[in-house]
């Protein structure tokens, strides 16, 4: 998954004006995200936690900062509405995953020929 975002309000960066930002989601690997983890708990204050990473907003910078090759600084710099739409864009990556694939790869294997699906007990009312 691909994605490409245009900033609402450009930033000056290494003496250019970035404009738009390009994320490659696909390129990540679980070490990536790891490493994303692991860089967003070190930017945590002492009480703060982060319980579901997804849905930590500097898990999220770290993350969008390796899919777009931009540093954790970089992002975390960016205008308040744009920095909101990358988040966003990396949280709805990271839960949801490209829906155009969802139909084409059900992680579910089917059960074995013969044999049923275990379902849970009914509940008694």
């Amino acid at each position: 998954m691909n994605e490409h975002y245009v900033l609402k309000k450009p930033i000056p960066y290494e003496g250019k004006t970035i404009t738009e930002l390009h994320f490659d989601f696909d390129g990540l690997s679980a070490l990536d995200l790891e490493k994303a983890e692991k860089i967003a708990r070190g930017l945590l204050a002492k009480k703060e936690s982060m319980n579901v990473p997804e849905t930590n907003k500097k898990y999220q910078a770290c993350v969008a900062a390796k899919a777009s090759g931009q540093t954790v600084d970089f992002i975390r710099s960016l205008g308040a509405k744009d920095y909101t739409q990358v988040c966003l864009m990396v949280m709805n990556f990271l839960l949801d995953g490209d829906s155009e694939d969802e139909e084409d790869n059900d992680n579910v294997a089917p059960p074995p020929p013969g044999k049923t699906p275990i379902s849970p007990p009914e509940k008694k009312d």
